[in-house]
Order: structure tokens, then sequence, then C-alpha cells
């Protein structure tokens, strides 16, 4: 027989020494048994020759042996996710009964070799994701290939433009090129593939109009364009040309015009995607039929006109019982949040309303939609409180409210978000204290509250409990006490903005604990004694603010060994003494030490500008 063990896939001799491991989960590649038997290798009948080589989702490594083209009787080549690398041989062409090449996820690179043309039986071609590089080969729609029906590219290096030859691929049923950097125009001829269903060009740099052609595609269910430069308007009878559409995705182009209302008739259709476009005008209050829609994405256009009317579509999207992913933000929709979006489906896992015009309060009936995992209002003219009924929210990972007209206290019910991950409040007119529930959302990584009426002490209990805490900004309220020692709990810390309250007492050395830290805010308080030393000891601090406070003492010459430190100011306190002359010192562009009169020393430029003030 013409198959041996050690050449007939790659030229690795650590394969069999890698799968001991998996000695009593399968059979080694050796002789002990016939290569017949080989876990992932199977051999036909009557001849007893290779007929499938299946291996995958191991740690094979390796690369591919020139024989392999020995192999004659190979129908099937399925080896994904083995980390193998290197080229595909050329030896490949020899594999003519071959009918499905499957090599994705791995580190493959150089060229798709034209030897692969020899392979008329191929029916799949599958190298997602691997390293490739080159131009899609022309040569795939040169007459050998009638029985292609999945072209898979994505994921690769490949660059040039899509050759017109691959109109001729009559039989493709599936066409993915997305995730490379490939551009120029669609070419009008993909629209001759009467039998595709499924087509993705996404994230290129394809330019110019969507070709009229990719409109004659009645059997696509599946298409896929967005992340490109693509520009013009979409059909307005788009039910017509894509009755079979299941997934509609132009996400991220230039185009513009009205929006495609003829989508409500598209009963398969399950998600759509026209975000970061240039779209405008009103939404349709249609959607009632789309029993099957799960995503539902508009995100960055220019919808709405800032009027009362603008949410009426959002009735119409209650009837989409499998909805899970609602983003809406980023247009110039106005009018009143409806109470009605507490009928949206339960399996609603994101809402997103950010950036817009939205106007009335955060319905009561939120605490109804109990699959929500995001929920973004941000940057609208909510008032009124936060409803109690938030707390039912028990999924919720994350809450951002912030830039709206919000007052009230935060309700205690935020405690019984436990997965909350994320908590943003801030620029509103919330008021009372930071209530002590918030000691329960211990999954808690950002919470930020700044630019309120806040007010009380910083609950030592709360943020002590928070240990995954990466960033808490306090800043811009009225909070009062010193900073609590439990803030050295925060290791995790990376951003810690109190600045502009009315804190008082001296800096807690509990605070060298969080070496993460790399901006520290403490400017325009009532801080007071002397500057720490160990902050110098910090050293991932890019940024650190001590500045109009009260701090009275020298500079600590343990500052200077914050070599990544971009800004240091300590304006507008009581310091005295010598200033360092050494790391950060020694760059007047980055460092502020106005209002200190008893300072002296520090390098000649320093004083040159102080003397300029």
């Amino acid at each position: 027989m013409a198959e041996q063990k050690h050449d007939m896939v790659t030229r690795n001799p650590s394969w069999e020494k890698n799968e001991m491991s998996n000695r009593n989960k399968r059979l080694l590649w050796n002789n002990s048994v016939h290569f017949c038997e080989w876990q992932g290798v199977t051999c036909g009948h009557r001849h007893m020759r290779v007929s499938v080589l299946h291996l995958q989702n191991q740690n094979w490594g390796g690369t591919l042996g020139p024989s392999l083209g020995n192999l004659s009787f190979l129908t099937t080549l399925i080896l994904s996710n083995i980390n193998m690398h290197g080229e595909i041989p050329t030896q490949i062409g020899r594999l003519k009964r071959l009918q499905v090449l499957h090599l994705s996820h791995n580190s493959l690179n150089g060229q798709i070799p034209v030897h692969l043309s020899n392979c008329s039986k191929l029916e799949v071609i599958n190298l997602l994701y691997n390293k490739l590089n080159g131009k899609v080969p022309s040569w795939f729609g040169l007459g050998s290939m009638t029985r292609l029906n999945k072209l898979l590219l994505g994921a690769n290096d490949l660059v040039g433009t899509i050759p017109p030859s691959m109109g001729n691929l009559s039989s493709l049923q599936s066409i993915t090129i997305a995730r490379n950097h490939l551009m120029g125009s669609i070419p009008h001829v993909l629209g001759r593939l009467s039998n595709l269903k499924e087509l993705n060009t996404g994230l290129n740099n394809f330019s110019g109009e969507v070709p009229d052609s990719l409109y004659n595609l009645s059997n696509i269910q599946v298409l896929v364009l967005g992340g490109n430069q693509l520009s013009g308007t979409l059909p307005s009878k788009m039910q017509l040309a894509f009755p079979n559409l299941r997934a509609f995705f132009v996400g991220e182009n230039q185009l513009n015009g009205a929006f495609p209302s003829s989508i409500s008739n598209i009963t398969g259709l399950q998600a759509f995607d026209i975000s970061l476009n240039g779209f405008s005008g009103p939404i349709p209050p249609t959607f009632g039929s789309l029993n099957k829609l799960k995503t539902f994405s508009i995100f960055d256009n220019r919808f709405g006109s800032g009027s009362a009317q603008d949410l009426d579509f959002l009735s119409s999207l209650t009837n989409c019982t499998q909805l899970k992913i609602l983003l809406l933000g980023w247009n110039e929709f106005g009018g009143v949040l409806p109470d009605l979006i507490g009928n949206f489906s339960t399996n609603l896992t994101s809402l997103s309303m950010e950036c817009n015009q939205i106007t009335g309060t955060i319905p009561e009936r939120i605490g109804q939609l109990i699959g929500l995992t995001n929920f973004v209002v941000i940057n609208n003219y909510l008032e009124g409180s936060i409803p109690d009924s938030i707390g039912k929210l028990k999924n919720l990972v994350r809450l951002a409210l912030q830039e709206n007209k919000l007052s009230g206290n935060i309700p205690t019910a935020i405690g019984n978000l436990t997965m909350l991950s994320e908590l943003y409040l801030h620029t509103n007119k919330l008021q009372g204290s930071i209530p002590l529930s918030l000691k329960h959302c211990t999954r808690m990584q950002s919470f930020g509250v700044s630019t309120n009426n806040l007010s009380g002490d910083i609950p030592s209990q709360t943020f002590g409990s928070l240990e995954g805490l990466i960033n808490l900004d306090l800043s811009n309220n009225s909070f009062t006490g010193s900073i609590p020692l439990e803030i050295g709990n925060l290791t995790h810390l990376s951003i810690l903005y109190l600045n502009e309250n009315k804190l008082s007492g001296e800096i807690p050395a509990k605070l060298a604990a969080c070496s993460e830290l790399t901006e520290l805010m403490l400017q325009i308080n009532f801080f007071r004694g002397s500057i720490p030393s160990f902050l110098g000891s910090l050293g991932t601090l890019e940024f650190l603010d001590l500045s109009n406070n009260n701090f009275s003492s020298t500079i600590p010459v343990e500052l200077q060994k914050l070599s990544y430190l971009n800004a240091l100011n300590l304006s507008f306190n009581h310091l005295y003494g010598e200033v360092p002359t050494g790391g950060v010192f020694n760059n007047v562009t980055v460092i502020s030490l106005i209002g200190n009169k008893d300072l002296c020393g520090g390098i000649p430029q320093l004083k040159t500008k102080w003397e300029s003030y």
C-alpha cells in the first residue's frame, strides 16, 4: 500500500508523543494496529485505501507533508483546529477524488496553490481562519470546479479584488471572503450565481455601489456586506429580491436613503443590521409579522426627526416574540420612552437607545424584561427617578443611564443585581448617598456616578466588598469624610476619580495596595497632611493630580520612580522645599507646581516657567 504512517499528513515526529495523554480515549498512530484503525482515518472496504482523514480540535501541530499527494483515494480531508502551520503543499493537486477540503482554524500561510484546480470533484473548500496571503485565485472559476458549492476563504490575509471568474461557479451555494484585505467593487457577475444562499464579503475594503445584479439572487438566505465602504441605497422591494432572507448585515458602510420598509414582508427574517450608515427618515410601524426576528440593529444613522411620533414603531416590535437584540442608539429619535417597552419579549437581552432625544421617564414596567443583560439609554432627556423595578432585572450586566436628567436617590434595589458588572449614572441630578446594598454587586468592575448631587461619606462596607472593581468615579459630587481604609481591598483598581468633592483627611496608607492604579485624581478637595512617599511605588501610574488641596510637605523624591507618568499636578497646595530633578520632574511640560510659594530648586526650565505666571 502506498500510504505510510510518518508521511501521511505531517512531518512532525512528535505527534505520537503529543497523543500519549489521550491514549485512553482513542487509538494511537503507531504500528500496533493497522492504519485503517487509526483515530480519524477511514478506509474504503474494497481496496483498504484511505478515503477520509478527519482530525479536529486537537493539538497535533506540524505541517502538511508533500506525501499527502499519495493518498489518491482520499475524498474527505478535514484537518481543522489542529495547530498546523506552513504552506498547503502543491501535491494536493494529485487528489483527484477529493470532494471536501477543510483546513480551517490553523496557521497555514502562503498562497492558495493553483494545483488545487486539478481537484475537479471538490464540493467544499474551507480555509477559514488561517494566514493565507496573495490574491483570491482567478482559476476558481475557469471551468474545472463545476461541483464546488462552498468556498470559504474568510479570516485570512488575502489581497486584491474578487476575480470576475468567480461568477462562473454556478453550483456555489456559499461564499465567505470576509475579514481579509480585499478591495475594489463587488463584481456584478456574482448575480449569476442563482443557487447562492450565503454571501459574506464583510470586513474588507470594498467600495462602490452594491450591484443591482445581487438582487437577482432570490435564493439568498444570508447576505453580509458590512464593514466596507459601500455606497448607494437599498432597493424598495427587498421582499421580492430576497424572499428567503434570514440574515441581512450591511452595517458600517456609507449607504443612505430611507429605511427599506419592505423587509416587513420577509417573514423568515431573523437578523437585520444596517447600523453605522447614513440612512434617514422615519421607521415604519410594520414589523408585527416578523415573528422570527432576533436582532434589529439600526444604530448610528440619522433616523427620526426629534418628533413625538418617532418611536411609534416600537409597538409593532412587541409582536416579535423572539427578539433578543434591539440597538437604536445614535440616531435622532424624539418622543417619550413608552410604557409598552415592558411588552417586549422576555428573550430581549440588549436594549440600547443611547444618544437620541428621548424624553419622559424610565417606565416602571422595565422590570418585566427579565432577560435583559444590557440596558443603555445614555445621553437623552430622561427625567424622574430610577424605578425600583430595575431591581427585578437579575441578569443585568451593564446598566448605563448617564447624561440624562434623572433625579432622586440611587435605588437600593440595584443591590439585587448580583450579575452587574458596569453601572454608569454620571451627569444626572441624583442626590442622597450611595446605598449600602451595592455591596451585593460583587461582580462590579466599573462604577461611575460623577457630576451629580450625591453626598455623605463614601461607604466603606460597600466598596470594601467590590474587590473586582477596576474603575471607580465619584468625582464632582459633595461627598464628605475621608477615603475609607477599605479602598485597599480594591487591588485591581486602575482608575480612581475622587476629585471635586468635599473629602478631607490624609491619603490612607492602604491605598498602596492598589498596585495597578493608572489614574489617581484627588484634586479640588480638602485633603491635608503629607504627600505619601508610597505613591512612588505605584509603578503603573500615568496620571496623578493632587492639586487644590491642603497638602503641606516636601515633594517625595520617590515620585521620580514613576516612569510611566504622563501628567503630574501638585498645584495650589502648601508644599515646600526642594523640587526633585529626576524622572517626571525633568520635563516641565507634564508637571504643574504653581501655587506652592515655598518650593525651590528643580531644573532651570522650571524656574523660568514659574516666573512666567
